[in-house]
C-alpha cells in the first residue's frame, strides 16, 4: 500500500460521524505520531473530522505541528466542519454571548466563521477545483450539521463549494452559502457539508485520482480501513480505555425501541439519552439513537459516544422538519441495530395544535404512531420535586389517554439531600397508581456552565463523560431495557389525535366549584 490516510482521533472528534468514503488507514492522536514517526512523514492526507474540536481545544501543538508540515509539503489536508474550523483563521463561537468569543485557528485558510444554525440535507453545486476533484459544474449531496456555519471569506479564500440550503437558524430560509474553499494550491481543503465523501463517487475518483490511487490499491487501501474501523469502535468515546463488552446475543428480527421525551426543553433529555446509549454501548448492545424532528444536533453527543454515524433515517420528519418518514425512518434503523433509542423534540405536546402542516408534527403523534415504550424525563430543579411531581402526573395521564404507552419516569435535576425515604415511597407509589414506572432519580450536577450542554459551545467528551457515569450510577438500566419494545405500525387518525388533546384541554381542567366560582375550600 504506497498511500496512507490519517484521520485525526481526539476527544472531541467524531471519528465515526461519517465514513469518509471508507479511506483512512491510520489514526492519528495527540502525539501527532503513525507507527512511530512524526504523520507527515508517513501520510498522504490528513482528514481533520467533524466534532467539538473548536470548543474542546484539544487539537495540540504536536499534531498542528504535523498539519502544518504536511501542508507546506503540498500534502493534502482536509477539515470536515469543526475540521474546517482548525484550518481557517477562526471562529466566533458566541452564539449566546452578548460579546463575540474568538477561537483562533491555524490560519491555512482565509477565512472566518460566524454563527448559523444548519442541520438539513442539502444540495450543492462544486464552484472550483481542489484536490477533491476538478469536476466544476457538477452536483453533490450530503447534510450539514452545524452552529457556526457562516463564512467570511477573506482574499486568499477560494471557494469550491456552494450549498442550496432551505432551512436556517430553524426556519425555512432558502440561501446559496459558500460552504467549501480551498488555499491557492488546492491541496489545503475546508468543507462544510458532512457525508461529502460517502455519498458522491466523483469526489472519491478526484481524490484517488490527485493521489494517483490506482483500483487495486483503493481496494488494499478499504481493507486497512475495515480494520481501522473495528479498533476505534470497540471503544466507549475517545482515550477513556472503556471497551464496548462482547455481546454476541442473536439480533432480534425487529429491534426493540424506547421513545425519550420530556416535559419541555431543558429537562435534560439530551444528556439522559447520551449516558443511556453510551452505558447499553458499553453492555455491548449495537445501540442506535435517531432524532424526532430536524435538529440532529441533539443526538451528536450520544453518536459520539457509541462511535455511530448519522444516516439518512437519523431525523424522522414531524411538520416541516426533518429528513424521513416516520415509519421509513425505523424500519431502516432497525436493519442496523439490536437497540433503538428515539429522542423526542422539545416536549411531547410541542407542535401539536399547528394546523395545516404534514403530519405527525409532534413526538405525541411520533410514539402513538409507533406504539413506542416511552419514557419521560422530568427536570427538577426549577419547580422543586413538589411541582415536578404534580406536573409530571398530569403530562402522564394526560399522554395514557392519547392512547402513548408511557413506561417509564426518570427525575432529572433533583437535589438529592431533599429525599427522604418516605418521600421515595411517595413518589413510586404515585407514578405506580398511574401504571409507570420511577426508573431513575438524577441529581442535580453542573453541566449549566459553557461547554457543558448542547446549545452553548458543548465538549463531547466533558458532556459524554459525565452523562455515562450518571446513567451507571442513577438509572435502572435493567428495568429501562426490559421496557423496550419492538415498534408496531399503528394507524392514527392525527385529526381525531389533535382533537381528542383539545378536549382534554377544555374538559377534563374544568372547574367543580360551586354557583358564583366559589369552590369548596379545605379548611
Amino acid at each position: 500500500m504506497r498511500h496512507r490516510i490519517g484521520l485525526v482521533y481526539l476527544p472531541g472528534a467524531l471519528p465515526c460521524f461519517e465514513s469518509f468514503g471508507n479511506l483512512p488507514t491510520d489514526l492519528v492522536r495527540e502525539d501527532g505520531f503513525v507507527a512511530g514517526k512524526p504523520a507527515s512523514e508517513v501520510l498522504d492526507m490528513i482528514i481533520i473530522p467533524g466534532g467539538s474540536l473548536v470548543e474542546s481545544q484539544t487539537v495540540k501543538d504536536n499534531v498542528v505541528r504535523e498539519i502544518l508540515k504536511m501542508a507546506d509539503a503540498g500534502k493534502f489536508v482536509l477539515g470536515i466542519c469543526s475540521g474546517f474550523q482548525i484550518l481557517s483563521r477562526g471562529t466566533d463561537i458566541g452564539r449566546l454571548s452578548a460579546t463575540p468569543i474568538i477561537r483562533e485557528g491555524l490560519g491555512l485558510l482565509d477565512a472566518e466563521f460566524k454563527p448559523l444554525i444548519c442541520t438539513d440535507q442539502v444540495k450543492a453545486t462544486i464552484v472550483g477545483a481542489s484536490c477533491l476533484t476538478a469536476e466544476v459544474g457538477a452536483d453533490v449531496t450530503g447534510f450539514h450539521c452545524h452552529t457556526y456555519g457562516k463564512l467570511a471569506l477573506h482574499k486568499n479564500a477560494r471557494p469550491i463549494l456552494v450549498s442550496h440550503t432551505k432551512r436556517l437558524n430553524y426556519h425555512r430560509d432558502e440561501q446559496d452559502l459558500v460552504s467549501g474553499i480551498a488555499n491557492k494550491e488546492g491541496n489545503v481543503v475546508g468543507v462544510i457539508i458532512h457525508s461529502l465523501l460517502d455519498q458522491n463517487p466523483l469526489i472519491i475518483e478526484g481524490i484517488t485520482k490527485s493521489l494517483d490511487i490506482s483500483p487495486e490499491e483503493l481496494g488494499e487501501i478499504r481493507a486497512a480501513n475495515a480494520k481501522l474501523l473495528r479498533e476505534i469502535k470497540s471503544e466507549v468515546g475517545i482515550a477513556t480505555s472503556i471497551r464496548s463488552e462482547n455481546k454476541t446475543a442473536k439480533k432480534a428480527e425487529t429491534a426493540p425501541l424506547l421513545l425519550v421525551t420530556a416535559l419541555g426543553s431543558g429537562s435534560g433529555k439530551t444528556f439522559i439519552v447520551t449516558g443511556l446509549a453510551a452505558a447499553l454501548k458499553k453492555k455491548g448492545f449495537n445501540v442506535g439513537v435517531v432524532k424526532v424532528g430536524g435538529d440532529i444536533r441533539d443526538v451528536v453527543p450520544a453518536l459520539y459516544m457509541i462511535k455511530e454515524p448519522i444516516r439518512n433515517y437519523s431525523s424522522i420528519k414531524i411538520g416541516e422538519s426533518g429528513w424521513k418518514p416516520l415509519f421509513d425512518a425505523v424500519a431502516d434503523a432497525g436493519k442496523d441495530y439490536n437497540f433503538l433509542i428515539v429522542e423526542g423534540a422539545m416536549s411531547a405536546f410541542t407542535g401539536l395544535l399547528m394546523d395545516k402542516v404534514e403530519r405527525p408534527s409532534s413526538t405525541a403523534e411520533v410514539a402513538a404512531a409507533l406504539d413506542a415504550p416511552t419514557i419521560v424525563v422530568v427536570g427538577c430543579e426549577k419547580e422543586g420535586i413538589e411541582g415536578a411531581l404534580a406536573n409530571a402526573l398530569n403530562y402522564v395521564k394526560l399522554m395514557q389517554s392519547l392512547g402513548v404507552k408511557i413506561k417509564g419516569v426518570i427525575l432529572n435535576k433533583m437535589l438529592l439531600s431533599y429525599l427522604t425515604d418516605e418521600i421515595r415511597t411517595v413518589m413510586k407509589q404515585a407514578f405506580e397508581n398511574v401504571g409507570v414506572e420511577l426508573v431513575g432519580i438524577v441529581p442535580r450536577i453542573d453541566l449549566e456552565g459553557r461547554g457543558a450542554i448542547p446549545e452553548i459551545e458543548i465538549k463531547y467528551e466533558e458532556f459524554g463523560a459525565k452523562a455515562l457515569e450518571i446513567a451507571e450510577s442513577y438509572l435502572d438500566l435493567d428495568r429501562i431495557t426490559a421496557l423496550a419494545a419492538p415498534a408496531r405500525k399503528m394507524a392514527i387518525d392525527y385529526k381525531a389525535f389533535s382533537e381528542k388533546f383539545k378536549s382534554s384541554l377544555v374538559k377534563d381542567y374544568k372547574s367543580n366549584g360551586s354557583k358564583g366560582g366559589q369552590e369548596d375550600k379545605c379548611l
